[in-house]
């Protein structure tokens, strides 16, 4: 009688839901996960569709360059001294440049003069070095907007389909000027990069489609790599 009166009054209400939500988190907690609001547990009930990223969420973040592929041979002996030199000027502190900096190293022996700093909207970065020279490092799809290259096309596509990631080096006549990226774009290099897929992704993707919840990947990575990322781990329709 005592329990069923408490649940009639306001006070009882508020009692009994903060010890329903409060067991919620201890379990929750038990299985390692972190509940920041008492009210995002009603929150996860009622989730029907789970939005992911595929970088350090399906993947751990964990990168290597497992290839580097020389398309202009000019350049074979100064490809290590570009790219460190890129990295050294940059100053980047991302996953993708701590790969590459363990591949390649770093490199002083060429001094940056002007700097094109990587942001998500160009997917590019570069520098022009003071002896005149302009190199631009991203993603392939961004680097040869407007031109077609069957040779680079095919080898992204063919890293693509086996869920690595693809970086492309470019040479440039031109100097980078106020932020702007130079349009003549010459190839010199293509760079594969694998990102590590999570242990429990897979086991994680696969209880929540137990449990009534869509997965939806949304990536700025090159679709073909998300999609094969993706169907490894079990995401529907990937």
């Amino acid at each position: 009688t005592a329990g069923s009166i408490i649940g009639m009054i306001p006070a009882g209400m508020f009692l009994l839901t903060s010890v329903a939500l409060a067991v919620g988190v201890i379990k929750l907690a038990s299985k390692r996960t972190l509940v920041q609001d008492l009210y995002s547990i009603e929150m996860l009930a009622r989730t029907d569709v789970l939005c992911l990223d595929k970088t350090g969420t399906i993947t751990d973040g964990t990168m290597k360059v497992v290839n580097s592929v020389l398309i202009n041979k000019a350049y074979a002996s100064s490809l290590n001294a570009i790219i460190g030199s890129m990295l050294t000027a940059l100053d980047d502190n991302n996953m993708t440049s701590r790969a590459l900096a363990t591949y390649f190293g770093y490199s002083k022996e060429f001094m940056a003069k002007t700097l094109l700093p990587f942001n998500s909207t160009r997917k590019i970065s570069g520098a022009t070095f003071k002896n005149g020279d302009t190199y631009l490092m991203g993603a392939p799809e961004y680097l040869l907007k407007g031109t077609k290259n069957k040779q680079i096309n095919d080898m992204v596509k063919d890293y693509a389909e086996k869920g690595l990631r693809v970086l492309l080096v470019c040479q440039c006549n031109h100097e980078i000027v106020d932020d702007k990226v130079p349009l003549d774009r010459n190839p010199i290099a293509v760079i594969v990069i694998e990102d590590h897929i999570r242990d429990d992704a897979q086991k994680t993707i696969e209880w929540f489609k137990n449990n009534g919840v869509k997965i939806k990947i949304i990536s700025g990575d090159n679709p073909i790599t998300v999609s094969e990322v993706s169907r490894r781990v079990g995401v529907e329709n990937a």
